[in-house]
């Protein structure tokens, strides 16, 4: 009877309790990590269904799109995400996290710049050998790729002006175009 007490008595005190106070700075830390990513790809999916088409690619296509009721479900779904993450960070007061905007775009493009580097004909050896033809045809044209990915990385720096990022990619249209 005594244990039964003791437990009722630590349920009452805790019903009081406010829920910031039942996580550590690690566990706020974890979780208010965690319900950003959850928050951002709710985010990023209601713009997905708000497009409802999906875009043109060279080299990727987009099959099996959502019917009009799943797509209502989800935008239904992906709002209760964003109230229940708005909740969770209200009651146990997470900070905002700010992201960068301009950052995030350079943090991407860096390494996309990075990717590109290593498709390079001469770094392409390495999974096998590569016809020498590779190295005049396609590494002009990895480098004008190259070159417009760091131009983006740039000008969301704020390094390059606006103006010649144009010029950058008029000069690519002119050049793909020969």
């Amino acid at each position: 009877m005594e244990a039964y007490d003791k437990k009722r008595e630590e349920e009452m005190a805790n019903e009081g309790r406010p829920p910031a106070d039942l996580l550590n700075e690690n566990h706020r830390r974890v979780l208010a990590g965690t319900l950003r990513r959850v928050e951002l790809a709710a985010w990023r999916l209601e713009n997905q269904l708000v497009r409802e088409e999906f875009p043109q690619l060279a080299l990727t296509r987009f099959t099996h799109p959502p019917t009009s009721e799943q797509r209502s479900a989800l935008m239904q779904l992906t709002k209760q995400v964003r109230e229940e993450v708005a909740k969770l960070a209200s009651d146990y007061q997470f900070e905002v996290g700010e992201q960068h905007y301009t950052r995030t775009i350079m943090a991407e493009f860096s390494l996309l710049w990075s990717d590109l580097e290593d498709a390079r004909p001469h770094k392409l050896r390495a999974y096998g050998a590569i016809n020498p033809q590779a190295h005049t045809i396609l590494g002009p044209r990895l480098q004008r790729l190259i070159d417009l990915i760091l131009a983006i990385d740039e000008v969301a720096s704020g390094t390059q002006e606006t103006m010649h990022t144009q010029q950058i990619s008029q000069e690519s249209d002119v050049d793909e175009q020969s």
